[in-house]
């Protein structure tokens, strides 16, 4: 091997080394504020607290951000991207716009009913406010799109159908993570949004009582190295 390629080779594994070794201190800084969040609210949380949580110097924290918020902000964007590492497999498996719809939206809503501390994080401790619904908007308008050109779906606007229902959705995971709804409204819930889509009721009732086997909540504390390289920032 001459020297060059040696060279290259060597400056490429300390690249993925260094890249690898970024991403898990980065992981490590989310890990404990997330661990913290569980009896802090975002505005109650110091950049001394999150660093002795993770063990990492205090110096370190300005390495990845330049203040709390800007970790509550990646944050925010990590719970989103497991969210959507969630469902993904219902949008690879299912050719039927109106069952990927079902499916998607019941198990987000269990996710919101099952898991308290995922609850906790998107509710209660000052991520982003919009950050389920416009994660939830954008994959919704695909999918929407995509019923109405197949004639699965009928409605008038598409954007307006997209927010109507990205928003409905929202609400309802807080009202299941509040406890103000039960965990049985989920199939009601979603036979209802379906009939706004323009399906009949009786066929509405059946997709959203579909018997199937829904995969796990996202594993907390979440971690961008626990997501598929596709759902992980650049860099990673």
């Amino acid at each position: 091997m001459s020297k060059l390629v040696l060279y290259q080779k060597m400056t490429i594994d300390f690249s993925i080394l260094h890249n690898s070794k970024r991403a898990r201190t980065r992981d490590q800084l989310l890990v404990a504020a997330q661990s913290l969040l569980m009896t802090h609210t975002g505005a109650a949380l110091s950049i001394r607290q999150i660093t002795d949580h993770a063990g990492v110097v205090h110096a370190t924290f300005y390495n990845y951000y330049h203040d709390v918020a800007a970790l509550i902000a990646d944050l925010g964007e990590l719970v989103g991207a497991s969210h959507a590492a969630a469902v993904a497999g219902f949008n690879s498996d299912l050719t039927d716009p109106a069952l990927r719809f079902a499916r998607i939206t019941r198990q987000t809503l269990r996710m919101a009913a099952s898991e308290p501390g995922f609850g906790r994080l998107i509710f209660d401790v000052g991520l982003p406010a919009d950050i389920l619904v416009s994660e939830l908007r954008l994959r919704l308008k695909l999918d929407l799109a995509e019923g109405l050109e197949l004639g699965c779906f009928s409605f008038a606007d598409l954007d307006l159908t997209a927010s109507l229902v990205s928003g409905a959705i929202s609400g309802l995971a807080l009202d299941l993570h509040r406890y103000h709804l039960p965990i049985t409204a989920i199939e009601p819930a979603t036979a209802g949004l379906l009939e706004i889509l323009g399906l009949d009721p009786a066929y509405a009732a059946l997709l959203s009582n579909e018997p199937v086997s829904f995969p796990p909540s996202p594993p907390l504390p979440m971690r961008w190295l626990a997501l598929p390289p596709n759902g992980r920032p650049s860099g990673d």
